[in-house]
């Protein structure tokens, strides 16, 4: 949970939406820790056994609830509501002032005869104030990811919300406990504390985990088209951005300009078909495309392949001091309607560009369209 607090943060301070979640998930990871006896032990070393410890557990743990409430109701609402965090304050002073009330003790618990310590009446409103808390939770949870299209946002509030089962079913035993008593309640308890700190870490990495996959995919597509890319801008250097070169390894280094990398990338590769469509005749794109429609490919790999045959035999006639061409000098293919239908299709005419297929027949017709001139 303190990695996913860690990592998550820089957004969390940017962003007034998620600051609410990443405080909540910051509670329950102060809180969840408080519950390690390794971590009492070397508290206790430097202040001595005290049950301040468990007070500070569920004062934090109050504080929590609020800032989870403040979280649904900005998802339901679309405004935060401050107030919930003086009602937390409330509740926090009251059970302090409970706990010194109450006869001296050394810690916060239920034990298996006798009364709750510090008071039945603090147990009371802990659990109470808890488990309704994590049942508004996993209802508006369980609602708006149901809604959602966005598979990160849907992914993230189902893990959130699994996080506030998990601890509703803790402090729900808690209450069967302390007016049943049955023995097999404690040994479930920190089975379920582990489930909910294992999903609202979860949940908060969500947005971590997405970046870091569409960065790694940004990544890969980037290697994929550069071969082609670098054909392309060798071809016709005065396509190529200097912002593209010069950054290329930066951009290696910091995922926030793959992105810009990348479109570059397909800015440079469509200019550079542009201008090498004018070594090619439409008869010899004709002649390509017949060609290759007739070699038993798959409908869908057709254009690209058609595409890739014609700039090598562009590259090839341009190389060779082929003049321009005049005439309609429209690119056939240009792929796409958006950036990413853009971006698959030059990952196609890429792939195809190292056909050996292709380079055979780009060889065989860029030797005809020479012996022609």
């Amino acid at each position: 949970m303190w990695l996913a607090v860690i990592l998550w943060a820089p957004a969390a301070a940017r962003s007034n939406e998620q600051r609410p979640l990443w405080l909540a998930v910051l509670g329950s990871a102060t809180a969840v820790m408080l519950h390690l006896q390794w971590v009492n032990d070397l508290i206790y070393q430097v202040t001595g056994p005290t049950h301040l410890t468990a007070l500070a557990r569920n004062l934090i743990g109050i504080l929590t609830c609020a800032a989870v409430l403040d979280f649904v109701f900005l998802a339901v609402r679309g405004r935060h509501t401050y107030q919930l965090y003086g009602l937390a304050g409330l509740a926090m002073a009251v059970l302090t002032w409970l706990d010194f009330a109450a006869e001296p003790h050394l810690s916060h618990k239920i034990p298996p005869i006798g009364d709750p310590a510090p008071s039945t009446t603090y147990w009371g409103i802990l659990i109470a104030i808890n488990l309704s808390t994590n049942m508004v939770c996993a209802i508006v949870c369980c609602r708006y990811s149901s809604a959602s299209e966005d598979l990160a946002l849907r992914a993230g509030l189902r893990l959130f919300g699994l996080g506030a089962v998990f601890s509703g079913a803790y402090w729900l035993l808690n209450t069967i406990y302390v007016g049943l008593r049955y023995s097999w309640i404690p040994s479930l308890t920190p089975i379920l504390l582990g489930c909910y700190a294992f999903f609202r870490a979860s949940a908060i990495c969500v947005p971590v985990g997405t970046a870091v996959v569409l960065a790694l995919r940004r990544f890969r597509i980037s290697r994929q088209l550069r071969p082609l890319w670098r054909e392309l801008v060798s071809a016709v250097p005065d396509v190529r951005l200097g912002l593209a070169g010069q950054r290329r390894l930066g951009c290696l280094r910091y995922w926030s300009l793959l992105d810009l990398f990348l479109y570059r990338i397909v800015i440079e590769i469509r200019d550079a078909m542009l201008e090498l469509r004018a070594y090619v005749p439409q008869a010899v794109l004709d002649e390509v495309r017949t060609r290759l429609e007739h070699d038993n490919s798959p409908g869908a790999e057709v254009d690209p392949r058609v595409t890739a045959c014609w700039l090598l035999i562009a590259r090839q006639a341009k190389a060779g001091g082929a003049p321009l061409l005049r005439g309609d000098l429209t690119v056939p293919v240009l792929g796409g309607e958006d950036l990413p239908g853009e971006i698959e299709f030059l990952r196609q005419v890429a792939k195809a560009d190292t056909s050996p297929q292709i380079r055979r027949l780009a060889a065989e017709l860029a030797c005809h369209l020479t012996s022609t001139r």
